[in-house]
């Protein structure tokens, strides 16, 4: 555990600190634990959807040689359109992606929000063909164009082009369970009369994947580090107990599997949350749910230092007694944006002060600056380990999938690789840390930066 002991800080405040420090550390044996349990998770989860210590391991149409179809689209000239619908940002992507021979590719993209006002999967359905028809329109698409759409809820995919979200998702609204989303924007579309259908569905992780073997064909997993956290893989047919569908059990080509990584943890004997994250789950909307996502995503990470500062100021061990921190009571007021100043190593952490007073209007002392920081590198070091540990059990799985004893190529996308660097170096650092005491090959990271889900869903409508 590293020495988080602060210079000028009183006997109280460092032993608080080392008190937390101690209940986040995670050991290289519990990490271990963990990645075996994920693997057990996986396995688990393609045998039925209904096993307590199982994953969903939804299975999709888009297959590993999806990266030879988009080598063929490029052989020629050929167009495609993708959308991403996000139900927790309340926003809609689109983006075009044009091959031409000897060309480099031409790629448009634009941001809609969706209405306050959508309360219903018709409308969600109508307000997506009407971002279709602006989108074209801005870039004066003329021909028919096929169109893949991504989602970031999860799908029982009936078809390459058909996908009815879950019955059990537990993040969506009721009105979208059990919905076609293929189904319900191709209808919308043809009362616009627009030159464009939908051909492929994917939940947003898939299509992340997809994205990454445009530029490394062989990546065979797929880590999103986003508002929340989901991980894809690459799984053989065979193996898969519970696949209805006997052209997919017939293949021998590997299809994608979205793990809904988010739901690990439930059940779990290896996952232990502080009374920290007690506290975030009992005040959740889904109490008991999205375990392990709670301990390491964006949405979370900020809310669980702004308790520990809360702590600390209810201990009276932080901040001046006369100031006034109102604003650190509210929660979810503590970005997790604004974790990435624990990368501040200015000499009176400059970057530190300036951020609590203009987001909280608090004049903090050296000794304080140091404390959030600390507080910070903490729960994102704790995180990131976490997740690291996670991405090696799904190397496992991905690698037993496999004929050869190559690598497995993993790529990581979502907001948290842009604002977080020292989160995604430390899960690739432990990734590869325990995936060698697991026996197997080094995996090989790729990471993407924020969105590639939009660009995946386009070249995911090339897929055969």
């Amino acid at each position: 555990m590293p020495d988080y002991k602060i210079e000028g800080a009183t006997h109280a405040q460092n032993a608080f600190l080392h008190d937390i420090a101690s209940k986040f550390s995670v050991t290289d044996a519990h990490l271990g634990e963990l990645a075996h349990e994920v693997h057990t998770y996986l396995t688990n989860g393609l045998v039925s959807d209904t096993e307590p210590k199982g994953l969903p391991s939804r299975v999709s149409y888009i297959k590993s040689t999806i990266s030879n179809d988009i080598r063929a689209a490029k052989k020629h000239s050929s167009m495609a359109l993708g959308l991403t619908i996000s139900t927790s940002t309340h926003r809609m992507k689109l983006a075009s992606i044009k091959f031409a021979p000897g060309a480099p590719d031409i790629i448009n993209k634009q941001v809609f929000h969706i209405r306050d006002n959508v309360d219903s999967a018709a409308t969600l359905c109508e307000e997506a063909a009407v971002h279709v028809a602006q989108f074209i329109n801005t870039h004066e698409i003329k021909e028919h164009v096929p169109l893949g759409v991504t989602i970031d809820l999860p799908l029982e995919e009936k078809s390459k082009c058909g996908g009815r979200v879950a019955e059990d998702s537990r993040t969506c609204a009721g009105f979208l369970r059990n919905v076609d989303i293929a189904q319900g924007v191709d209808a919308a579309l043809l009362r616009l009369h627009l030159p464009v259908r939908v051909t492929a569905t994917t939940n947003c992780v898939i299509s992340s994947m997809v994205a990454a073997q445009h530029h490394f064909p062989s990546t065979s997993a797929a880590l999103i580090l986003n508002h929340g956290i989901n991980a894809a893989y690459y799984e053989a047919p065979q193996k898969i107990s519970k696949l209805a569908n006997a052209e997919l059990g017939a293949s021998s080509t590997r299809v994608a599997i979205n793990t809904e990584l988010a739901r690990f943890g439930e059940n779990s004997s290896v996952v232990q949350p502080t009374m920290w994250d007690h506290r975030i789950d009992r005040e959740s909307t889904n109490t008991g749910f999205h375990v392990f996502e709670k301990l390491v995503a964006d949405k979370y990470l900020g809310e669980i230092v702004r308790n520990l500062i809360t702590d600390f100021m209810d201990a009276q061990l932080i901040f001046a007694r006369d100031t006034d921190v109102t604003t650190f009571s509210e929660p979810y007021t503590f970005f997790t944006s604004y974790m990435s100043i624990m990368e501040d190593t200015s000499s009176d952490l400059h970057d530190v002060g300036g951020l609590l007073q203009a987001g909280f209007n608090v004049q903090a002392s050296y000794v304080d600056r140091q404390i959030v920081r600390a507080l910070c590198h903490i729960v994102s070091m704790r995180a990131a380990k976490l997740v690291g540990a996670a991405v090696a059990g799904i190397v496992k799985k991905a690698s037993e999938a496999r004929d050869d004893q190559e690598p497995v190529v993993v790529s990581i996308s979502g907001q948290l690789t842009e604002m977080n660097q020292p989160y995604v170096e430390c899960t690739i650092k432990t990734a590869k840390r325990v995936a060698r005491t697991l026996d197997l090959c080094e995996p090989v990271f790729n990471v993407l930066g924020e969105d590639g889900y939009t660009v995946g869903a386009a070249l995911s409508s090339f897929s055969k």
